[in-house]
């Protein structure tokens, strides 16, 4: 069967290389034959990391180019799309592919938020959500939201790459490791004070893996460096926990708790925020700590300073992340393709 894969982003951007990108070598293998399309390039992802403002020109040339590979691509062949095709252009300029292409819709963020409160906007989501031959939502929260409009919808997880393995040489100072961008970068310094607080009576290293040139957070030791994929998977393999602070908001809850699920493919527990997914990924006291107030996070750290206590919630880390493996995740995937596709 042909399929094309249609992205939000180029291999740089998380959400399509671990959500489209990283499964096409085993789609290939189950019968597959796979085309990709990404809207964003590595280069517009820099800029948005560096801060930089993005070219008007760069991003019109982004949707003529998208708008020239749907014109490209043949009739009938199914697509699997990243949240739309167009982002911030309404319902009717995709509709016309939309009705000549069988298509499923993937989602690991409540994107549809955005565009709630934009007049011309505000119903493009449950358009493209009732037409779709079948929905892949990355969280409960998703689940919900999305079945509404349609009931042919799986949940299948963020799943990290097969590099991420657990450790055997940890350092002897407790070490923390919190990855992602310098925009999701937001939700750590948000908890900056109570890192600052565990700091005073914990002794503990935090590595930010993002970019280097993220801001250090006064009073912790801190030590920031450049995401990349055996980046994230040193630092994950040498922390003895991970960490991923959240507010309470309804786009927040709609995350997909993929940080914590990658601390638990390493073997190390997670401390996190109890919104959303990360109160179904984390099991309090077994395979990671939930903590909501500044003191709540004193005391988790206090907690992992106990090096028993510490290899307690290590090994329900390690057990937890045996559900989150690739292959089983590829083949429910591909599986989903087929029935939705067959019209079974």
């Amino acid at each position: 069967m042909k399929i094309s894969l249609w992205t939000r982003y180029s291999a740089l951007g998380a959400s399509s290389r671990l959500r489209f990108l990283q499964f096409i070598p085993f789609l290939e293998k189950a019968g597959f034959k796979v085309t990709v399309s990404s809207f964003f390039n590595d280069r517009y992802l820099q800029e948005l990391y560096a801060g930089k403002k993005r070219s008007v020109t760069a991003v019109l040339n982004f949707y003529r180019q998208r708008k020239k590979a749907m014109r490209r691509t043949p009739d009938g062949i199914p697509a699997l799309i990243e949240y739309e095709l167009l982002p911030h252009l309404p319902w009717y300029w995709e509709k016309g592919f939309l009705s000549r292409h069988p298509y499923i819709l993937n989602f690991d963020d409540a994107v549809d938020i955005h565009y709630e409160k934009i007049p011309f906007l505000k119903n493009k989501y449950p358009q493209l959500l009732r037409h779709a031959a079948g929905i892949i939502a990355a969280n409960d929260s998703l689940l919900n939201r999305f079945g509404r409009y349609n009931e042919h919808i799986i949940k299948l997880p963020t799943i990290p790459p097969e590099l991420i393995v657990p450790g055997k040489n940890k350092p002897a100072r407790l070490t923390l490791v919190w990855t992602g961008t310098p925009v999701t970068g937001k939700f750590l310094y948000e908890r900056s004070r109570a890192l600052q607080l565990a700091a005073k009576t914990v002794d503990f290293e935090l590595l930010i893996v993002g970019s280097a040139d993220m801001p250090l957070i006064p009073g912790v030791n801190c030590r920031c460096i450049d995401w990349s994929e055996t980046a994230e998977a040193h630092a994950l393999s040498i922390a003895h926990a991970g960490i991923m602070p959240l507010p309470d908001t309804a786009f927040a809850r709609g995350k997909s708790a993929y940080k914590l699920i990658c601390y638990l493919r390493a073997g190390i527990p997670g401390i996190a925020s109890p919104v959303g997914e990360n109160c179904r990924v984390i099991e309090h006291g077994r395979n990671g700590l939930l903590a909501d107030s500044d003191s709540d996070w004193v005391e988790a750290l206090k907690t992992l300073s106990d090096p028993e206590r510490r290899k307690t919630l290590a090994a329900g880390a390690a057990i937890s992340g045996e559900k989150f493996a690739l292959a089983p995740a590829a083949e429910k995937l591909a599986e989903f393709i087929r029935q939705s596709f067959s019209g079974k």
